[in-house]
């Protein structure tokens, strides 16, 4: 009489796969002078209007895209400011995925101080913004932001 086993049973698959994103950033056009800091920013919810943009609605802002590059590729497992300790991203839908630049001296977290560069619209080329939906132990790729400085998206509510 032969027995088979399996050595684990049922139990749920291990993942090796980390949660979170990354993807390309493509810059169209001379960088204007008067940025002074540029960075990749996802907010949870739409912004409707200014009251949207805080901090508590903000999830992702990474370190500041060098100035003056044409392309910047990008992941939310690499540091950045928001989170503070950058590992696995957190799990949701998340209404705006963006580049956004300030040409104030300080940083900023007042809207009025923020200009949008472009917006990950789900690579149709359309400037609408597109939700991400980030599932846990899945890393999205081709997050792809194209900013054109000749031809900038619609700015969302509060801005200057």
């Amino acid at each position: 009489m032969s027995f088979y086993a399996c050595d684990k049973g049922i139990e749920p698959k291990n993942y090796d796969e980390p949660t979170g994103f990354s993807g390309t950033v493509t810059f169209v056009g001379e960088w204007p002078t008067e940025i002074k800091r540029t960075f990749i920013v996802v907010f949870k919810d739409p912004l409707l209007s200014a009251a949207d943009f805080t901090i508590t609605n903000l999830k992702f802002l990474s370190l500041e895209i060098p100035l003056g590059v044409q392309t910047y590729n990008f992941s939310s497992l690499d540091s950045s400011y928001i989170p503070q300790n950058p590992g696995p991203f957190l799990t949701g839908e998340y209404a705006y995925v963006a580049v956004a630049y300030q040409t104030t001296d300080q940083l900023s977290l007042a809207r009025k101080d923020w200009y949008v560069a472009g917006v990950y619209d789900g690579n149709l080329n359309t400037n609408e913004p597109a939700t991400m939906i980030v599932r846990e132990n899945i890393f999205i790729t081709y997050i792809n932001i194209a900013c054109d400085f000749n031809n900038p998206p619609p700015q969302p509510p509060g801005g200057s």
